[in-house]
Protein backbone atom coordinates (compact mmCIF):
# COMPACT_ATOMS: atom_id res chain seq x y z
CA UNK A 1 0.00 0.00 0.00
CA UNK A 2 3.03 2.22 0.46
CA UNK A 3 3.52 2.78 -3.28
CA UNK A 4 -0.10 2.62 -4.44
CA UNK A 5 0.48 5.42 -6.96
CA UNK A 6 2.96 3.19 -8.83
CA UNK A 7 0.39 0.40 -9.18
CA UNK A 8 -2.61 0.03 -11.47
CA UNK A 9 -4.71 1.66 -8.76
CA UNK A 10 -2.54 4.76 -9.03
CA UNK A 11 -2.92 4.79 -12.80
CA UNK A 12 -6.69 4.84 -12.47
CA UNK A 13 -6.40 7.51 -9.79
CA UNK A 14 -4.51 9.85 -12.13
CA UNK A 15 -6.91 9.13 -14.98
CA UNK A 16 -9.97 9.86 -12.83
CA UNK A 17 -8.31 12.91 -11.27
CA UNK A 18 -7.74 14.34 -14.74
CA UNK A 19 -11.31 13.64 -15.82
CA UNK A 20 -12.58 15.22 -12.60
CA UNK A 21 -10.53 18.38 -13.15
CA UNK A 22 -11.82 18.71 -16.71
CA UNK A 23 -15.39 18.31 -15.45
CA UNK A 24 -14.67 20.96 -12.81
CA UNK A 25 -13.64 23.37 -15.56
CA UNK A 26 -16.88 22.68 -17.43
CA UNK A 27 -18.94 23.19 -14.26
CA UNK A 28 -17.19 26.48 -13.45
CA UNK A 29 -17.69 27.79 -16.97
CA UNK A 30 -21.37 26.86 -17.01
CA UNK A 31 -21.90 28.40 -13.56
CA UNK A 32 -20.76 31.88 -14.65
CA UNK A 33 -23.87 34.09 -14.88
CA UNK A 34 -25.11 35.92 -17.95
CA UNK A 35 -25.80 39.66 -17.82
CA UNK A 36 -29.56 39.00 -17.66
CA UNK A 37 -29.19 36.97 -14.46
CA UNK A 38 -27.50 39.75 -12.50
CA UNK A 39 -29.29 42.09 -10.12
CA UNK A 40 -28.03 45.44 -8.86
CA UNK A 41 -27.66 47.11 -5.51
CA UNK A 42 -26.36 50.62 -4.88
CA UNK A 43 -25.05 52.74 -2.05
CA UNK A 44 -21.89 53.81 -0.31
CA UNK A 45 -19.56 51.19 1.12
CA UNK A 46 -19.90 51.17 4.90
CA UNK A 47 -17.56 48.28 5.66
CA UNK A 48 -14.96 46.38 3.66
CA UNK A 49 -12.40 43.73 4.50
CA UNK A 50 -10.00 41.96 2.14
CA UNK A 51 -9.63 38.32 3.19
CA UNK A 52 -9.23 34.83 1.76
CA UNK A 53 -9.27 35.65 -1.94
CA UNK A 54 -11.97 38.29 -1.92
CA UNK A 55 -13.02 41.77 -0.82
CA UNK A 56 -15.99 41.48 1.53
CA UNK A 57 -18.14 44.60 1.91
CA UNK A 58 -21.55 46.03 2.76
CA UNK A 59 -23.50 48.95 1.31
CA UNK A 60 -25.43 51.49 3.34
CA UNK A 61 -29.18 50.99 3.29
CA UNK A 62 -28.86 47.37 2.18
CA UNK A 63 -28.88 44.40 4.55
CA UNK A 64 -27.14 42.14 2.00
CA UNK A 65 -23.42 41.55 2.16
CA UNK A 66 -21.24 41.21 -0.93
CA UNK A 67 -17.94 39.66 -1.95
CA UNK A 68 -15.79 40.60 -4.91
CA UNK A 69 -13.56 37.59 -5.62
CA UNK A 70 -10.01 38.46 -6.64
CA UNK A 71 -10.00 35.85 -9.42
CA UNK A 72 -12.48 37.98 -11.38
CA UNK A 73 -10.52 41.20 -10.91
CA UNK A 74 -7.08 40.60 -12.40
CA UNK A 75 -6.41 44.28 -13.07
CA UNK A 76 -7.65 45.33 -9.57
CA UNK A 77 -9.90 48.07 -10.97
CA UNK A 78 -13.04 46.72 -9.30
CA UNK A 79 -11.32 46.48 -5.92
CA UNK A 80 -10.09 50.07 -6.19
CA UNK A 81 -13.63 51.25 -7.01
CA UNK A 82 -15.05 49.44 -3.98
CA UNK A 83 -12.35 50.76 -1.64
CA UNK A 84 -12.91 54.31 -2.92
CA UNK A 85 -16.70 53.97 -2.67
CA UNK A 86 -16.88 55.18 0.91
CA UNK A 87 -16.98 58.75 -0.43
CA UNK A 88 -19.46 58.26 -3.28
CA UNK A 89 -22.16 55.72 -4.14
CA UNK A 90 -21.56 52.76 -6.41
CA UNK A 91 -23.79 50.22 -8.08
CA UNK A 92 -22.79 46.56 -7.89
CA UNK A 93 -24.06 43.74 -10.08
CA UNK A 94 -24.44 40.45 -8.24
CA UNK A 95 -26.00 37.06 -8.81
CA UNK A 96 -28.76 36.35 -6.25
CA UNK A 97 -28.27 32.59 -6.54
CA UNK A 98 -24.55 32.54 -5.83
CA UNK A 99 -24.16 32.98 -2.11
CA UNK A 100 -21.15 32.00 -0.01
CA UNK A 101 -20.80 31.73 3.75
CA UNK A 102 -17.14 31.94 4.70
CA UNK A 103 -16.15 30.42 8.01
CA UNK A 104 -14.09 33.43 9.05
CA UNK A 105 -16.90 36.03 8.66
CA UNK A 106 -20.50 35.83 9.84
CA UNK A 107 -23.35 35.93 7.35
CA UNK A 108 -23.98 35.16 3.69
CA UNK A 109 -22.21 37.04 0.90
CA UNK A 110 -23.41 37.54 -2.67
CA UNK A 111 -20.80 37.25 -5.45
CA UNK A 112 -20.25 40.57 -7.29
CA UNK A 113 -19.49 40.53 -11.03
CA UNK A 114 -19.55 44.23 -11.86
CA UNK A 115 -19.19 47.69 -10.36
CA UNK A 116 -20.62 50.88 -11.85
CA UNK A 117 -19.43 54.30 -10.71
CA UNK A 118 -21.27 57.42 -11.88
CA UNK A 119 -23.15 55.47 -14.53
CA UNK A 120 -19.94 54.07 -16.07
CA UNK A 121 -18.99 50.44 -15.79
CA UNK A 122 -15.55 49.99 -14.20
CA UNK A 123 -14.86 46.68 -16.00
CA UNK A 124 -17.25 45.06 -18.46
CA UNK A 125 -18.68 41.64 -17.68
CA UNK A 126 -16.65 40.17 -20.55
CA UNK A 127 -13.41 41.25 -18.83
CA UNK A 128 -14.52 39.71 -15.55
CA UNK A 129 -15.52 36.52 -17.40
CA UNK A 130 -12.08 36.46 -19.05
CA UNK A 131 -10.36 36.74 -15.67
CA UNK A 132 -12.43 33.85 -14.31
CA UNK A 133 -11.76 31.77 -17.43
CA UNK A 134 -8.01 32.40 -17.27
CA UNK A 135 -8.00 31.22 -13.66
CA UNK A 136 -10.21 28.21 -14.46
CA UNK A 137 -7.97 27.16 -17.36
CA UNK A 138 -5.47 25.95 -14.78
CA UNK A 139 -7.94 23.19 -13.86
CA UNK A 140 -8.41 22.28 -17.52
CA UNK A 141 -4.69 22.10 -18.30
CA UNK A 142 -3.98 20.07 -15.17
CA UNK A 143 -6.93 17.81 -16.01
CA UNK A 144 -5.64 17.12 -19.52
CA UNK A 145 -2.15 16.39 -18.19
CA UNK A 146 -3.36 14.05 -15.43
CA UNK A 147 -5.80 12.28 -17.77
CA UNK A 148 -3.09 11.77 -20.41
CA UNK A 149 -0.61 10.51 -17.82
CA UNK A 150 -3.15 8.23 -16.16
CA UNK A 151 -4.47 7.00 -19.50
CA UNK A 152 -0.97 6.12 -20.67
CA UNK A 153 -0.28 4.22 -17.44
CA UNK A 154 -3.59 2.34 -17.62
CA UNK A 155 -2.79 1.43 -21.24
CA UNK A 156 0.66 0.17 -20.22
CA UNK A 157 -0.74 -1.90 -17.34
CA UNK A 158 -3.43 -3.41 -19.57
CA UNK A 159 -0.89 -4.23 -22.28
CA UNK A 160 1.40 -5.89 -19.74
CA UNK A 161 -1.42 -8.01 -18.29
CA UNK A 162 -3.00 -9.01 -21.63
CA UNK A 163 -2.27 -12.64 -22.46
CA UNK A 164 0.19 -13.18 -25.24
CA UNK A 165 -1.20 -14.69 -28.42
CA UNK A 166 -0.40 -18.41 -28.65
CA UNK A 167 2.47 -19.21 -30.99
CA UNK A 168 1.99 -21.59 -33.84
CA UNK A 169 4.45 -24.34 -34.32
CA UNK A 170 5.94 -24.56 -37.77
CA UNK A 171 5.13 -27.80 -39.61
Amino acid sequence: MKNWFASERGAYFFLLLGIGLMLLFVALERNFPDAGQLETASGRVTWSQPAQGGLYFTLDGDERRFVLFFKGDSDQRLRAAIVDAQAYPVKVSYHPGQVSSPSFLPGRYYAVYGVTVGGKEVSPLSTVRGSYRRDNLIALVMGVLFAAYGGRRVWNFRAAVAPAAPRRRPR
